[in-house]
């Protein structure tokens, strides 16, 4: 199913990004924010969605509603459930899906694209980038020109099926592999969204930047049991933040911080990334932790509990997130009690060997490697600071 034509909108307006083609893989939250956000800009956008029946809606109205830091009706000029329809002839494919969910989408997304395209993941999480890079070696497609950020590029929810509140574009930095290709693709990027990305240093960087991985599996874990009671009925960032699921944070922190360290890539506390993307303003983010951080956050007051365990703030962010990060902190001797104990206890939860099926370092193409190596691999620049072998 692809559905194109005057229903869905008129040409871009000229000048817009080039007018360059931009398929948006995924219907969610961000993918819908983004299509949105571009088709109101001008862009020629291509929404693509496995499930057709999410379409039906967009379909139905022409387009898109944004609400929020981004106002207005979105009109799109195609929605297609072809992966391939979509991505042919496209300058960028963003890739607005979950992480998790990379596995089933790599192999039709690296058939589909060519070397000339950008591959945007939209965030790729940790390790995002280095897994779709391993794929494409593996089964033999080539090198592709992929980016990720270190945090998605709206922060967003569906409130209707063709309806989406978008309550931050974050100010996040952008990474690529290779390493040489990321004044291009910062320059891609900022031709569609303008003055909204920095640069990271390496992928390294990105992927240990992965807030959510911070943040969600110790309000998941803690609150298992009320979100079970009240189905999620609770404000998730300030009532389920207490005091002491902070203090998990807190450690879940100091843990990144180390690995950071040992692998000698720049990197900066939680209370200071949380400000840096715009989640605090001025100095609310105070000097007290996570804690403080959170509660004087007045973006993410409002934002709700998911309503089940089952939920992508434990697959995404423990599988995709802190499993990476215990797996590369295990091979570079840098202790992580608190993240290896999360991993476990989620997956105890979900009744998932979260250890086993998610994002490990062979999946990224890292066993075996010395840290040279890897940091070669990514483009790091900083020196190196030890010779463990990944």
């Amino acid at each position: 199913m692809t559905r194109t034509g005057p229903r869905f909108g008129t040409s871009p307006r000229p000048g817009a990004a080039g007018c360059s083609p931009v398929a948006v893989i995924g219907a969610g939250n961000v993918g819908c924010a983004l299509a949105g956000d571009l088709a109101l800009r001008g862009v020629d956008v291509r929404l693509y969605n496995r499930s057709p029946k999410r379409l039906d809606a967009i379909e139905a109205a022409g387009g898109i509603t944004l609400h929020g830091e981004v106002e207005g009706f979105a009109a799109l000029r195609s929605v297609t459930n072809s992966l391939s329809d979509a991505i042919s002839g496209a300058a960028v494919v963003a890739v607005t899906v979950p992480t998790a969910s990379l596995p089933h989408y790599a192999p039709a997304l690296l058939r589909a694209t060519t070397p000339a395209q950008l591959i945007w993941l939209n965030p790729g999480h940790t390790g995002g980038a280095l897994y779709l890079a391993e794929r494409a070696r593996a089964g033999g497609r080539g090198e592709r020109t992929i980016c990720q950020l270190t945090t998605a590029s709206h922060v967003s929810r569906l409130t209707g099926p063709a309806t989406v509140q978008v309550f931050l574009r974050p100010r996040s930095s952008v990474a690529a592999l290779p390493a040489r290709d990321v004044d291009s693709c910062h320059q891609r990027l900022d031709a569609l969204l303008p003055g909204l990305f920095g640069r990271a240093e390496s992928i390294l960087e990105t992927d240990l930047t992965n807030i959510n991985a911070v943040l969600h599996p110790p309000g998941m874990v803690c609150n298992a049991g009320w979100i079970q009671a009240t189905a999620g009925d609770f404000g998730f960032y300030t009532a389920g933040n207490t005091p002491a699921v902070a203090r998990v944070i807190d450690a879940i922190d100091h843990e990144r911080l180390a690995l950071a360290h040992r692998l000698g890539v720049p990197a900066v506390p939680f209370p200071e990334l949380f400000h840096r993307l715009g989640f605090t303003l001025g100095n609310e983010s105070g000097t007290g932790g996570a804690y403080d951080a959170i509660q004087h956050s007045e973006l993410v007051r409002p934002l709700r509990s998911p309503p089940t365990l089952d939920h992508r703030y434990l697959h995404e962010d423990v599988g995709w997130g802190l499993v990476p990060w215990m797996q590369l902190a295990a091979a570079a001797h840098s202790p992580a009690p608190t993240i290896t104990s999360l991993v476990h206890l989620a997956g105890a939860i979900n009744g998932r060997d979260y250890a086993r099926d998610g994002l490990t370092l062979s999946a990224m193409g890292l066993v075996g490697k010395t840290l040279h190596d890897i940091r070669a691999q990514v483009g790091a620049k900083t020196a190196e600071p030890a010779h463990a072998h990944l």
